[in-house]
């Protein structure tokens, strides 16, 4: 037996047979196309999870803004629930907002508007504010950019507008509800 078949290493020059020629790696085209496609889909995978990110992203600033006008809206609704028609005062400030002060069996003189001005020198404008007593606010919401009031017999509808921009997409939540007010 000769040493080449001992090693198993077959015939021809170097050990190698014609045949095994292909086999020794990739050619330089082989290994550009091959980086061609996988950028490619690298680049698609990217793309998709940028717009989900970008989407989450969207929906969460829309979320948290809908919650704080729900918030507010709730909290305006319970404590005006406890007036009656005639312990209700509502000034018109512009086309967007209005002023509302009220009375309940306990409390004399409660208002809520909008901080237009940055009174709590918060630094943030368009608040729901809750004042009372007068020269006490509490903020209700945030990113609020219409408060409007109207009063039909003992039903008070309250319609709020929430605005914010969330990467440079402007979201907009349009909120009302109706009060029904005590029979006093």
């Amino acid at each position: 037996m000769n040493r080449k078949e001992d090693k198993g290493l077959g015939s021809g020059s170097g050990g190698y047979s014609s045949g095994d020629l292909y086999l020794r790696g990739f050619t330089l085209l082989e290994v550009l196309v091959s980086a061609a496609i996988l950028s490619f889909l690298i680049a698609g995978i990217f793309g998709v999870l940028n717009i989900g990110n970008m989407t989450y992203n969207t929906d969460l600033c829309l979320l948290d803004l809908q919650q704080s006008a729900r918030q507010a809206l709730y909290w305006m609704a319970k404590e005006l629930r406890e007036s009656s028609t005639d312990d209700i005062t509502i000034t018109v400030i512009d086309d967007n907002d209005d002023k509302i002060t009220f009375d309940t069996p306990n409390e004399i003189g409660i208002q809520y508007y909008r901080d237009l001005s940055d009174v709590n020198g918060d630094n943030i404008k368009e608040q729901i504010i809750r004042e009372y007593p007068k020269g006490t606010r509490r903020i209700l919401g945030n990113n609020i950019s219409g408060l409007q009031f109207s009063l039909n017999n003992n039903l008070l509808e309250i319609r709020l507008t929430a605005n914010s921009v969330a990467l440079g997409r402007s979201l907009s939540i349009p909120l009302r509800t109706k009060v029904r007010l005590r029979n006093e």
